[in-house]
C-alpha cells in the first residue's frame, strides 16, 4: 500500500496505481473544484499517478494558480479550433496572461484572422468542450520531439533551445493530445479534459 499524505498532514493508504484525481475526489468529493494537484510542491496533472510518501493538495479552479491552468487549456482550445479552419498555419506559443490567453499563429501566404472570424473560431472551441476530449500528457527524447513537431518550425525551434545543455538528445520533452491527433508542445499541467473548460470569449485580433 502507499502511504500519501493529504493536505495538512492526514496520511490516507491507497493501492499501487492511484492517482492524483483519484485522491482529491477520495477525499474532497467530486465537486471539490480541483482542476490540477501539488504534488510535493510541484504542480500535476490530475492524472499523475503517486508514489509512496508523496503530499498532495487540490489546485482549486478560482484560485491564482487554477485560473492560469484553465487560461492555458484555453488556449490550447484556440490553437486546436484554428487549425480546423487554417490547416497549414504554424501555430507559435499561446500562454496564459494576467488577463487571459492568446496564441500566435504564422499562416503562410500572409493571411490574417479577421476579427469576424472570432465567433466561428469561439464555436468551434465550444464544440471541443462539449467532446470533453481528455488532456492527455506524453513525453519523449528531444530527437523524437524534432521528428513529431517537423512541419512546426517554431515548436522545433523550443525544442532545440529546451536542448541547450544536452547533446545527446536525452532531455525530456512533454506534449499534450486531446482529440484525434492535436498535438501542442506543452510542459503543463492542464484540466483533465477540455469539458472543464466552462467559461471564455474570444475578445480581439493583434
Amino acid at each position: 500500500m502507499l502511504n500519501i499524505v493529504v493536505g495538512e498532514g492526514e496520511t490516507h493508504q491507497y493501492a499501487p496505481g492511484i492517482t492524483a484525481g483519484e485522491v482529491i475526489r477520495n477525499v474532497h468529493g467530486r465537486k471539490s473544484g480541483a482542476v490540477a494537484a501539488l504534488v510535493d510542491g510541484i504542480e500535476r496533472d490530475m492524472s499523475q499517478e503517486l508514489e509512496d510518501g508523496q503530499t498532495i493538495e487540490p489546485i482549486l479552479g478560482e484560485s491564482e494558480a487554477g485560473l492560469y491552468i484553465l487560461r492555458h487549456s484555453c488556449a490550447h482550445l484556440l490553437a486546436q479550433a484554428v487549425l480546423e479552419f487554417y490547416p497549414n498555419a504554424k501555430p507559435t506559443i499561446g500562454p496564459p496572461i494576467e488577463n487571459g490567453f492568446y496564441y500566435d499563429f504564422d499562416i503562410p501566404g500572409g493571411v490574417a484572422i479577421k476579427e469576424d472570424e472570432l465567433q466561428k473560431i469561439e464555436n468551434k472551441m465550444r464544440e471541443i468542450v462539449k467532446a470533453d476530449q481528455a488532456f492527455v500528457r506524453g513525453e519523449t527524447s528531444v530527437e523524437e520531439a524534432l521528428k513529431m513537431f517537423s512541419d512546426h518550425p517554431y515548436k522545433c525551434e523550443i525544442i532545440e533551445s529546451a536542448d541547450k545543455s544536452e547533446t545527446d538528445g536525452s532531455e525530456t520533452i512533454s506534449f499534450y493530445q486531446n482529440g484525434e491527433g492535436f498535438v501542442d508542445l506543452c510542459r503543463g499541467p492542464h484540466v483533465p479534459s477540455t469539458g472543464k473548460v466552462a467559461h471564455f470569449k474570444l475578445m480581439s485580433v493583434a
